[in-house]
């Protein structure tokens, strides 16, 4: 069995940039087999790799992360992390191997940590999932994507986003009943372990080990940007935190179908939402030092 399978999505904003990765693996003498994939062939690329190697090493952004975590979940595998997304939140948050000096020390030592991950009605996230304002926003971050550069189809995907999201009425429970809200929310995210926010704008994750969820959402109907921009220089605003350790059910008046966002990806999930965390059901090649 060849112990190292690459699999880069040749979709990755930063795709090209594996070649520098490969090199210095090959001169490192480390064996690999090499997958370039489509995103359409990324799953069943991962589920042949699943029969044939120990460890991935998985190239893309966190959406490519997601869906490659959804079959080494719960398994012996080890996955890693060559960061080639635009943003790669998941790889900078865990400080996993970024440089090529640190990937082939991590190869080489097989310095390992199990992690986290969340799901919602069997569907795994990285980071978090969302409702309401995101999955509008990145439908149609995805659909200017394809006429602009990345970074400026923020632009109008923001305006669009502001001006045609709608509010949805949601009851949440959690299993233990300790958590049950009624509410009208334009915003309502759940993360994988719980993100801390630091002035102005810094929000990360600093344990992935905490077997919980994070849950945040707006409470005054329809996100507005001035309350936005306040909320970032008062405490006292429309968003709310809940740090949750029993797994949540999410149900939404009139719609038994719901869009919802995984790691920055948009799909079409049947409501109420069941989402859980998955202690420990990761296990992540990290940085050599590690030891």
């Amino acid at each position: 069995m060849n112990e190292l399978a690459i699999v880069i999505n040749n979709h990755a904003k930063n795709a090209t940039q594996g070649s520098q990765y490969l090199d210095a693996l090959r001169e490192a003498n480390i064996p690999f087999q090499l997958y370039e994939v489509e995103s359409d062939e990324l799953e069943t690329t991962l589920e042949n790799c699943l029969k044939n190697h120990n460890t991935l090493l998985i190239g893309g952004g966190d959406g490519t992360i997601r869906t490659a975590a959804q079959y080494c979940a719960k398994t012996t595998k080890v996955m890693g992390v060559l960061p080639l997304g635009t943003l790669n939140h998941f790889a900078k948050e865990l400080d996993l191997p970024q440089t090529v000096e640190e990937l082939i020390a991590a190869v080489k030592e097989k310095c390992t940590q199990q992690i986290d991950l969340a799901e919602v009605n069997g569907l795994i996230f990285v980071n978090n999932s969302s409702i309401g304002f995101y999955p509008k926003f990145a439908d149609k971050r995805d659909h200017y994507s394809k006429s602009y550069n990345k970074w400026l189809s923020y632009i109008p995907s923001l305006i669009e986003g502001f001006r045609k999201h709608k509010a949805y009425k949601v009851e949440i429970k959690s299993k233990t009943k300790r958590l049950n809200l009624k509410l009208r929310t334009s915003f309502l995210m759940v993360s994988n372990n719980v993100y801390t926010y630091e002035f102005p704008i810094t929000i990360k994750r600093d344990n992935f080990q905490e077997s919980c969820l994070g849950l945040y959402f707006y409470k005054s109907g329809t996100l507005k940007i001035l309350k936005i921009i306040k909320g970032l220089f008062n405490k006292n605003n429309d968003f709310e935190v809940h740090k949750c350790t029993a797994p949540l059910e999410l149900h939404f008046q009139d719609h038994q179908e719901m869009n919802i966002s995984l790691d920055g990806d948009t799909m079409k999930v049947k409501t109420p939402l069941h989402y859980q965390s998955l202690p420990q059901s990761l296990t992540l090649l990290t940085k050599a030092s590690c030891a």
